[in-house]
């Protein structure tokens, strides 16, 4: 199996179980993209979750033995609102677990979530507008090239502008947004017209 067949893979059975624990997620990041935009590789799997201390223990059971669980930072996680990973322990896939924060933008995106078929089975994944800023939060932080470039390939087959602009300037990531309009004008960004 190729890499991004065994992340597909992973990502089902992953879903699978938060579902069967009941556990709301979506879908983000580079994989999220592929409904979107065209794929670009990633190490990651990356899933938001909305969970609260009662839940670590259940993800623990859940995922061993197939998956190295550090049963600690899950728990310290899931009370701080940050990130644990899980590794298959079989194809050494990594899925990021980010909690869903507590502002405004965190409660909106998740709110808009949608279910899709994806790859030939359902899954939530956040909304394109929603990622979009999620990127270009990322890409302000780490001033990625690879973020913005994400930006623009999504952006080149449209999106609701009012809306990212809206919460681009509640973000403060304005700027980052205007050098992806600018980066998708001068260059050719790969993605796929719908």
């Amino acid at each position: 199996m190729t890499l991004y067949e065994d992340q597909e893979r992973i990502l089902k059975d992953c879903t699978d179980r938060f579902e069967r624990l009941g556990i709301d997620y979506m879908l983000t990041g580079s994989m999220a993209m592929v409904a979107y935009a065209m794929m670009r590789m990633t190490n990651d799997i990356d899933i938001v979750l909305e969970v609260n201390s009662r839940h670590a223990e259940k993800i623990i059971n859940e995922f061993e033995p197939d998956y190295y669980v550090p049963h600690q930072r899950v728990r310290d996680a899931i009370s701080r609102k940050l990130m644990f990973n899980v590794l298959h322990q079989e194809t050494l896939v990594k899925i990021d677990c980010v909690m869903r924060k507590d502002n405004e933008f965190q409660k909106v995106a998740f709110s808009h979530r949608k279910k899709i078929n994806y790859s030939g089975f359902d899954l939530w994944i956040i909304g394109k507008e929603d990622l979009i800023l999620s990127k270009l939060i990322w890409a302000k932080e780490s001033r990625s090239e690879m973020q913005m470039r994400d930006v623009a390939s999504m952006i080149r087959n449209g999106f609701d502008e009012d809306y990212v602009r809206s919460w681009a300037k509640k973000l403060d990531i304005e700027s980052i947004l205007e050098e992806c309009i600018i980066l998708l004008g001068e260059n050719y960004v790969e993605g796929h017209d719908t």
